[in-house]
């Protein structure tokens, strides 16, 4: 049931360099002007808002995650309070770069880097943490990066002559989510896979995805769950053919959903899903009791359901 109700997000979220340009989503101008200009996959998160809704501080702000909390041991940055927002950027080759601002102290958390093993290399002035394949990197006090090393080279090398920022083939995209946003992605081509066998009926999930251009996605979290997320496909055939699998999937997570569990029933009957020629949107519009009622049904102990 869990699965029904996550795979139609999973399945779109899959699909829709003039920093000066307004966007509608804000971007700390500080990493806009990093992205690389080959990118092509742009993901970002507002933790500094998404802090302040009562989602997280309900049910993640005290929840120790086991990995998260290591880092913050062994580095001395917590991105649950040192971190007000982060951007990853890929250009779908490589392993690409997640860029962070936030307070920052280099002088304290680089000895407990190479304390953990990371090697300090030097690159033009600057020190690097890590290996050839990925490293962290503190450009100052308020912006650090980490991921393929090869990548934080470039976009050091880049610095001096203003190449980098949002390529203009993402920015429309980027444009088009919503300013309210604290988690959104934008991208121009097909960059992810489904760890699904293509010879199963999921696998037909991994052609959909593949019949997808470009598109973005957007999450508020302020008053529950809106999300809204936009596929450009090939074809006006591919559009149908990922319009009919996602009303598909949520018509069949309602028909098993039982009668009496009234707020998965609820749940499933946010979720819109329309088509104009090569485009599908999808819309989930969730009020903040029916999201938590639908989390509890999931987390409560021995499968207890919501009432």
């Amino acid at each position: 049931m869990r699965a029904l109700l996550v795979l139609p997000l999973l399945l779109i979220g899959a699909c829709n360099k003039n920093v000066s340009s307004p966007t509608a989503v804000p971007i700390d101008p500080a990493l806009a002007t990093l992205i690389p200009a080959d990118t092509t996959l742009l993901v970002g998160t507002r933790l500094d808002k998404l802090r302040n809704t009562k989602l997280y501080q309900e049910r993640f702000a005290n929840v120790p995650i086991a990995q998260l909390d290591k880092f913050a041991k062994d580095t001395g940055l917590d991105p649950r309070k040192d971190v007000w927002e982060l951007l990853f950027a890929s250009n779908g080759k490589d392993n690409g770069v997640l860029m962070l601002r936030g307070k920052f102290s280099p002088m304290d958390m680089e000895p407990k880097l190479e304390r953990e093993g990371a090697a300090r290399t030097q690159y033009k002035g600057y020190s690097l943490f890590g290996d050839s394949r990925a490293s962290m990197f503190f450009m100052n006090m308020s912006t650090a990066l980490a991921g393929s090393t090869a990548t934080i080279k470039g976009i050091i090398d880049n610095r001096d002559t203003h190449a980098g920022g949002i390529p203009s083939a993402l920015l429309p995209l980027v444009k088009s989510v919503p300013a309210n946003a604290q988690f959104w992605a934008s991208f121009n081509g097909i960059l992810v896979e489904m760890p699904f066998r293509e010879d199963t009926n999921l696998g037909n999930v991994n052609t959909m995805i593949r019949s997808l251009e470009t598109g973005w996605v957007a999450a508020d979290l302020t008053k529950g769950l809106d999300f809204q997320a936009v596929g450009n496909c090939k074809t006006d055939e591919s559009a149908k053919q990922i319009h009919d699998a996602l009303r598909g999937i949520i018509g069949l997570g309602r028909l098993s959903t039982k009668d009496d569990q009234l707020d998965l029933l609820k749940a499933f009957d946010g979720i819109k899903v329309t088509q104009a020629q090569r485009q599908v949107s999808i819309t989930a519009n969730l009020t903040q009791d029916v999201v938590d009622k639908v989390l509890n049904l999931f987390t409560s102990p021995k499968g207890g359901r919501s009432r």
